[in-house]
């Protein structure tokens, strides 16, 4: 962003290397963006937590909580130095030295020189705003010290007290939805929190059966004669299909007296192949 601070430099309302507080510039005053508090002078740089002269001490620092070694406890800050952090992991990969700011806030706590503290919206804090950047009032460094950080390097840790005779700072509950940043849902959550708003299809009625016991029983078909034969069946809702009847064989009576007529054709039971009994008369 060194461009940007070129391009703006001559639109600076005031000169931000100055300790403490600033004149027009009121207890939490709120700035949309970098480029904002830049013009405005209450930071003077465009990025970078930290601004500041080794020699002089620091002038402002701006808390984002990038570290993880950061803590916000509103009127006490635990804040962490800069250098040595990984822009794309978000970790600390390297030590940390006494060079530029952190020299700087050194200075500022051996000197006991006040220095303005502003908070981001990124910040996971209750104290954060809920958009852009604000200004909270002066802040004392108390303590300054190397330490190994969370992530096993070297980093600069400083103590930063808020000063008396100074307006309570604006707090939001720690639960809310503006001040907290929550991760997205996954897919098993966000298939859970959406099936609550798809609309259920209509219930089909059930169909009514009729068991066995209940239902009816079949109809019998009538016996019938066609070309001189009587047809009988024995069960079933219908006459089975026709088939080729074997060959049938005709039974001359025996005449009881010697004398007697043959012509009497006795009945005679054929036993077809199919299941169902069909009874056959034959007359002459």
């Amino acid at each position: 962003m060194g461009f940007l601070k070129e391009r703006i430099k001559h639109r600076q309302q005031r000169d931000p290397a100055k300790i403490g507080a600033l004149d027009g510039v009121k207890l939490f005053s709120r700035y949309e963006n970098r480029k904002e508090l830049y013009i405005a002078g209450v930071h003077g740089i465009t990025e970078g937590g930290i601004h500041g002269q080794q020699g002089r001490g620091a002038f402002s620092v701006v808390i984002a909580g990038r570290y993880d070694d950061d803590e916000d406890h509103g009127d006490i800050i635990i804040y962490t130095g800069e250098g040595g952090h990984s822009r794309d992991t978000e970790m600390q990969i390297r030590d940390q030295d006494w060079v530029r700011g952190n020299a700087a806030l050194r200075t500022s706590c051996a000197r006991k020189l006040p220095v303005r503290v502003i908070r981001s919206h990124v910040l996971r804090s209750k104290y954060a705003p809920s958009s852009g950047y604000r200004y909270d009032g002066l802040y004392r460094v108390t303590q300054a010290e190397q330490v190994i950080g969370k992530h096993e390097h070297a980093v600069c840790r400083f103590v930063l007290e808020r000063l008396p005779d100074q307006a309570p700072l604006p707090a939001r509950g720690m639960f809310d939805s503006s001040s907290v940043r929550r991760p997205r849902p996954g897919p098993s959550e966000a298939s859970t929190s959406s099936a609550a708003h798809v609309k259920q299809p209509p219930s089909i009625p059930s169909l009514k059966v009729e068991s066995a016991s209940t239902s009816k029983p079949p109809t019998k078909k009538p016996a019938f004669t066609s070309h001189g034969i009587t047809f009988k069946f024995a069960g079933g809702d219908s006459p089975p299909r026709p088939k080729p009847e074997p060959e049938s064989r005709l039974i001359k009576a025996e005449s009881p007296t010697p004398g007697a007529s043959s012509s009497t054709i006795a009945p005679t039971t054929i036993e077809p192949t199919s299941t169902k009994r069909r009874t056959l008369l034959y007359y002459t």
